[in-house]
């Protein structure tokens, strides 16, 4: 069975061996995933499990690229927001609190 989309996106789900699983850009960035971050790929319970090898991956480019503007390596950046996300209790966490103080402001 494989079924493709033909827009500029194109997506394809395939139980071929020999053809590729191909994942959007904007599926990536749907999902979260910077899309230009390298990733790990895990077959977890029947599932495939995508997620960024760095906390990095998370961010957009265009974030990173603002940080690296005002002065922070990227490896910097990575190393406080491992420790920030490390206390709220994960990087969805931290997420979650850091929107509930914009919205408090």
């Amino acid at each position: 069975m494989k079924r493709t989309n033909t827009t500029s996106e194109i997506r394809e789900y395939t139980t071929n061996v020999d053809e590729p699983i191909v994942i959007s850009r904007s599926l990536l960035e749907e999902a979260g995933i910077n899309p230009y971050a390298d990733i790990n790929i895990h077959l977890q319970n029947g599932s495939i499990l995508i997620q960024p090898k760095s906390i990095l991956g998370r961010l957009p480019e265009e974030l990173l690229l603002f940080y690296e503007e005002m002065g922070f390596s990227r490896q910097t950046v990575e190393i406080v927001l491992n420790k920030y996300a490390e206390e709220a209790g994960g990087f969805d966490e931290l997420q979650r609190k850091l929107q509930e103080e914009v919205k408090q402001e």
